[in-house]
Formats: structure tokens, sequence, C-alpha cells
């Protein structure tokens, strides 16, 4: 059995390395821009050659280049124990979609999965979960304008839609950035949460406010509840679920906003764990403050070590002025003797920073290695631990800007 990196990115061909442009908006430029829609496969066992999966719904005839907006995830939408990868394509003059993948026999096999979408025009988040215990995994997107999250049910004659929320910030003005699927409470019962914000703000990186929700089906019915406010002066754009000091969490990062009058962040953006109390409250950690960033658009959870704890690898981004040019790669680790987060920085890069990461084995030997996007230099690395030190080798290169979406390891 084989293992293969998935990625799902954006190819910003007009966008060429050392020129301007970095700091424009890629999904709301609100001007012409071919941004190729790239699903790539590579083999880390054969050089990290390349092989690209066809985007275009199965069953059309029309191809598709060019677009918006690409993600996926990984999970089991069958319910036959292998893994699918999930993709949710936004055209740029089409309805978004969903597909998936399965390799079969060393060949990618297609399936349709859902094109009606009525109230999702921009698909920017998706994530999968057993959330009825039936055996398969559930599709939910996140969408905007008008936030719609959207759960799809695999049944014996196809997919099933069904609306979960809609306009938390009001009509055509909800955004949810990020939807994830987990157990925060030890109640055995998963939970959908989603990161939201409005969606219409005209000055990028000013005070847009936010929340983070969580949605728990009671009754038939999808009951919705808060996390996270944010004081009303921010939201985050990174949502992550997992096992964090022994215990399930769901890990943001707040966005930082622009002080643009005395040209610094403040404030900066935080890092924290949530979880619920038995209770139902609440319980919030701060785990850092993020110096000189604007925000966080990655983060993953693994032990990288091999000590049995998890730790939280994450990128960051910056504004690229003053003092708030560089980005990093950041180790955080608890340390439970002294009952305080420690940081490693493990690279630095340009304004745009580390957009995407995700972990891997990548040789076999039960060791995690850090993969990471690094969009500003067209760069994606992978980091293995060796002769005590974290080392890097350039595995994808081109010679403009990416924006890297998600990125898995699938056996295969």
């Amino acid at each position: 059995m084989g293992r293969r990196l998935i990625i799902s990115m954006l190819d910003l061909v007009e966008r060429p390395l050392g020129q301007p442009g970095w700091s424009q908006a890629v999904t709301r430029s609100n001007r012409p821009e071919q941004k190729l829609l790239e699903a790539l496969v590579l083999d880390p066992d054969n050089g990290w050659s390349q092989e690209r999966l066809d985007l275009r719904y199965p069953g059309t005839a029309e191809p598709i280049e060019n677009g918006e907006f690409v993600v996926s995830e990984i999970g089991d939408i069958d319910g036959d124990g292998r893994p699918e990868i999930v993709f949710a394509v936004t055209p740029t003059k089409a309805p978004s979609y969903l597909l998936a993948y399965r390799c079969d026999g060393g060949t990618w096999q297609a399936e349709p999965i859902y094109r009606d979408f009525k109230s999702a025009e921009f698909i920017r988040s998706v994530a999968l979960g057993d959330l009825d215990g039936d055996g398969c995994d559930e599709i939910v997107i996140g969408s905007r304008p008008d936030g719609a999250i959207v759960l799809f049910d695999r049944g014996p004659s196809g997919y099933t839609a069904e609306l979960v929320d809609t306009q938390q910030q009001g009509a055509n003005n909800s955004n949810i950035r990020e939807v994830a699927i987990g157990d925060i409470g030890n109640t055995g019962q998963l939970d959908i949460f989603a990161a939201s914000a409005r969606a219409n703000e005209p000055v990028k990186w000013d005070r847009v406010p936010g929340f983070i929700f969580r949605y728990r089906k009671s009754r038939g019915h999808w009951e919705r509840s808060v996390i996270e406010d944010h004081d009303g002066q921010t939201h985050t754009r990174m949502l992550r679920i997992g096992k964090v000091r022994g215990v399930q969490q769901a890990v943001s990062c707040a966005v930082g906003v622009h002080d643009r009058e005395n040209q610094r962040i403040a404030p900066e953006p935080v890092l924290q764990m949530h979880t619920l109390n038995a209770d139902g409250s609440v319980k919030h950690e701060t785990i850092g403050v993020l110096e000189r960033a604007i925000k966080s658009r990655s983060l993953v959870i693994g032990d990288i070590d091999g000590d049995g704890e998890n730790e939280l690898v994450l990128g960051t981004r910056s504004l690229g002025f003053s003092d708030y040019g560089e980005t990093f790669l950041y180790v955080f680790k608890y340390d439970a003797a002294a009952g305080a987060w420690t940081r490693q920085t493990l690279d630095t890069s340009e304004p745009l920073g580390f957009h995407c990461v995700t972990l891997a084995d990548l040789d076999g030997d039960g060791r995690l290695a850090i993969i990471a996007s690094d969009d500003g230099k067209g760069e994606i690395k992978a980091y293995r631990f060796r002769d005590g030190a974290w080392q890097s080798e350039v595995i994808l290169s081109r010679p403009n800007f990416l924006f890297v979406n998600a990125m898995h390891m699938i056996e295969c």
C-alpha cells in the first residue's frame, strides 16, 4: 500500500514571484484574474512525482482549469473502511459543487457528490465526520455570502442536503470561514463547529466581528450555541479540533486588527483552546500571542516528537509593513513540569507566510514530518527531524505565488 500527498490549491499564475501583488485579496479581488484550480497527487516514494486530478464534475464534458476556490478533506464517506478525498469546487461563472476521489487498484476514481446548490455561492471550508453513527462520514460545508452551513448525508439514491444554519451575521453578509466536527465535551456525540464572520467589511484587517458556534442535533433540530465571541472585536479564520493535553479541544486563533493610525497590530492574534465543562459552560485557555502577525490560517495537531503528547504546528501571515513583515512556522509544546507552553521557530518567510500545514510519516519509521506551504515563495516544503534538528526539503516549486488550502496524506 502506497502513500500519496493530496494538495488542493490555487496557482496564482498572474502573480510572479518578486513582483507586487502579494497583499491583494485572492478570493475577492474584484478584478479578472486567472486562478488555476489544482488537485495534485504527490508520491513521496518516487521523488515527489506529481499527478493531477480532474476537478470537473463527474459526467460533465466541460473541463475546469481556472476558478475561484478549491478545498478538500479526507474521510470514509461510503463506510467501506477506505479513505476518500472530498473536494469542494467554486468555479467563476458556474455553481459550486462537491466531488470525491478514491484510489482503486492504483487508479483514481471520481464520484459525483452534489451540485444543486441554492444557498452556497462560494464554498470556503469542508469537514467530514460520522455525525449520525451510520458508519459513513457525513460532509459539512461552510460558505458565503449567506453563511450557509450544509450537511450532506449519503443515502441509497445519492446525497441529501440539510441546511444546518444560515445568515449568522445577516443576509449577504455572513462568511463561514471554517467548519469542524468533534466532541469537546466528552459527551459521546459529535457536533459541528463553525468560525463565522461578517462578509462585507469595506476595509480588510479592520475590526471584523465574528463567532465560533457549536451546533448540536437535538430532537431532530440543530441547536446553536456560542463557544467564543471575541468580545465583538474580531473573528477567527482557523479552527481545529484534536486532543491537546489529553483532552479533545477546539483550537482557534483570533485575527489581529490593523491599527492604521499607529501602524501596528492591536490587538495581536491570540491562540486559544476551548473545551466544555460538565455543566455545558465553555472553558477557554490562552496558549500564546502571535507577535508581529495578522493571523494564523494553518494549524495541525499531532505528536511530532514521539513523546505521546500532541504538539501544535502553525504558520503565520503578516502585513509587510515596518517590523511586521516576517512570518513564522511555529511549534507550540506544553511543558507539564513548568505548567506553561513553549514555542519553537522552525522556519521564517515573507509576508504571505505558511498558509497550510499537515503532518505525515514520510519515512515509515513512525516519526511524523511536517509539510508546510510557503505561499509567497511558491513552495511546499517537508520538514524532517534528523541529526537533532529540523531539516527542510522543497517538494514543490512554482514561479508564482500559491494559495494552498488543504493537504492530506492518504493511503492508497
